[in-house]
């Protein structure tokens, strides 16, 4: 049974962030409510507000300006794996959003959900964290920009205090060269959640890897950049030796970060495996 609770839906950013101030840490905030339902229906959740911020215009848009793309924490994951300037100038992501869950999930769900939420399988996070996006955060105490990768300090938890508001998130624009890539190992097929997954931006020049950015999510406690296996891929030939030697970088990555596990046997060969998958896609991207 789910426990009572006042139900706001407030029409502005300034009346968003003035009832969550209110609340004083007991609202939780609903778009898609596709973790928050689950969670008030188990009990795990028990606020004395919901706030719904579906109704808040600048929430729900997609816009290019000044060389970089801005997305409403409101959008869908089907509107940015069908946004046109999300394809054009950030692929990897709308790629990983039109794998997410089923039709519905993906009609319903929204990118500040899954960032807020902050699931270590959230298959939106790594491609974000590839094109070094920002989460535009504000609250009664002001507004900040904060690169994606600093707002997750754990599991299923952010730097976030309970009364600010993600906004929106934006990125720089990719060059029209720019490959990518996105690729997810699920437990059944597509609706299942994934068990790791991995997010390439890759640029070639004269042969070479000129940049490469990596990002891995399910294999550490948060979506994290794989800096060693950039480091090292950085203006060698893209042949199988030097992806090889990088897949060894994010598998011990890996262990470094999350320590030696059960699981571990087993993720080592998936992650290098999956890393390599996602490579070749880019390179024939």
């Amino acid at each position: 049974m789910i426990p009572p609770f006042d139900y706001k839906t407030p029409n502005t950013i300034e009346e968003a962030i003035e009832l969550l101030w209110q609340a004083g840490g007991k609202a939780k905030i609903i778009a898609g409510g596709t973790d928050l339902v689950i969670g008030l229906r188990n009990g795990d959740l028990s606020p004395q507000f919901i706030v719904d911020i579906t109704r808040i215009e600048d929430l729900r848009k997609i816009e290019e300006k000044n060389g970089m793309v801005s997305i409403g924490a409101a959008i869908t994951h089907s509107e940015i794996a069908s946004s046109s300037l999300v394809k054009k100038y950030g692929k990897v992501l709308s790629d990983a959003a039109s794998e997410i869950g089923s039709p519905q999930i993906r009609n319903m769900g929204t990118i500040g959900g899954n960032i807020i939420n902050a699931s270590p399988a959230a298959d939106t996070i790594p491609p974000l964290m590839v094109l070094n996006a920002m989460g535009r955060v504000v609250s009664k105490e002001g507004e900040r920009e904060v690169p994606l990768g600093q707002l997750f300090k754990g599991p299923y938890k952010t730097n976030l205090k309970p009364h600010d508001l993600l906004v929106q998130i934006t990125f720089q624009k990719l060059p029209p060269e720019t490959k990518s890539s996105f690729v997810r190992l699920a437990r059944r097929n597509a609706m299942a959640i994934a068990r790791m997954n991995v997010a390439i931006i890759l640029q070639i020049g004269k042969n070479r890897i000129e940049d490469v950015r990596i990002a891995v999510g399910s294999v550490t406690p948060t979506p994290q950049r794989m800096s060693e296996a950039e480091t090292f891929l950085k203006g060698k030939l893209p042949d199988q030796r030097s992806l090889q030697k990088a897949s060894l970088k994010v598998s011990e990555a890996m262990i470094k970060r999350s320590g030696i596990r059960a699981s571990t046997a087993y993720k080592r060969p998936v992650v290098e495996a999956l890393f390599m998958r996602a490579m070749r896609k880019a390179l024939e991207g």
